[in-house]
C-alpha cells in the first residue's frame, strides 16, 4: 500500500510538472509575437529602390552585348527595337530620381539607412556609367554607319539599285534609325547623371 501510494504520489508530481512545463510554454508562445520588430517603411521603400536600379542594371547590360557582340550590322529594325529598350529604360531612371528627391525631407541623418542610401548610390554610380559606355557604343556604330553609306553611296553611282546586297531605301533607313538612337541615348545619358545627383544627395542627408 506504501508502495502504491508513493507511486501514486510521484506520478502526480510528474503530471503535476508537465502541467507547469506546458503553462510556461504557452506564455512563451503568447510572448513570442510581440518580440517580433517590425520593419522600418522607409527600409522596405529604399529596397524597392533598389530593385528598381537592378533592374535597369541589367537592362543596360543587354543593351550594350547588343551593341558590342553583334556577329553582323544591326537591322533599322534591331535599331529601333533597342530604341524603344532605351527609352523604357530612360523614363525608368527618371523615376527612380524623382524617388530619391522625395525621400530628402523625410530621412533623418545618422539614421540606419544609410546602408541602403549608400547602396542606392553605388548602383547609381553603375547605372551612369553603362549609360556612357551604350552613348559610345552608339556613337561608333554611327560612325560606321555612315562609313558604309558613304561607300555603298559610290558603288550605286552607276545606277546600280543596291549596293552590296542593301537598296538605297535600307540604307537610309538604317542611317535614320542610328539618328533616333544616338537622340535615346543622349536622353538616357541625361536621365542617368541626374539619378546619380539625386542619389548622392540623399546618401549624404542620411549621414
Amino acid at each position: 500500500m506504501k508502495n502504491r501510494f508513493a507511486l501514486s504520489a510521484g506520478l502526480l508530481l510528474i503530471a503535476g510538472m508537465g502541467l507547469a512545463f506546458a503553462g510556461d510554454a504557452k506564455k512563451e508562445a503568447a510572448v513570442q509575437p510581440a518580440a517580433v520588430t517590425q520593419e522600418n517603411p522607409k527600409v522596405r521603400e529604399f529596397k524597392d529602390i533598389l530593385f528598381k536600379l537592378v533592374r535597369q542594371d541589367e537592362y543596360l547590360d543587354e543593351a550594350i552585348e547588343t551593341l558590342d557582340t553583334s556577329a553582323s550590322a544591326p537591322t533599322a529594325e534591331d535599331l529601333s527595337a533597342l530604341g524603344v529598350s532605351l527609352k523604357a529604360i530612360t523614363k525608368n531612371l527618371n523615376h527612380v530620381a524623382a524617388l530619391n528627391k522625395a525621400e530628402f525631407a523625410a530621412i533623418q541623418p545618422g539614421s540606419d539607412l544609410t546602408k541602403y542610401t549608400n547602396t542606392i548610390l553605388s548602383y547609381s554610380r553603375k547605372v551612369d556609367r553603362k549609360a556612357a559606355q551604350v552613348s559610345v557604343l552608339i556613337g561608333q556604330l554611327s560612325a560606321k554607319n555612315k562609313k558604309a553609306a558613304m561607300r555603298d553611296a559610290v558603288s550605286s553611282r552607276k545606277g546600280a539599285k543596291k549596293a552590296r546586297g542593301k537598296s538605297v531605301a535600307q540604307i537610309v533607313a538604317e542611317q535614320k534609325a542610328v539618328e533616333r538612337l544616338a537622340a535615346d541615348a543622349k536622353g538616357l545619358r541625361g536621365a542617368s547623371r541626374n539619378l546619380n545627383a539625386a542619389s548622392k544627395w540623399l546618401y549624404i542627408a542620411s549621414k
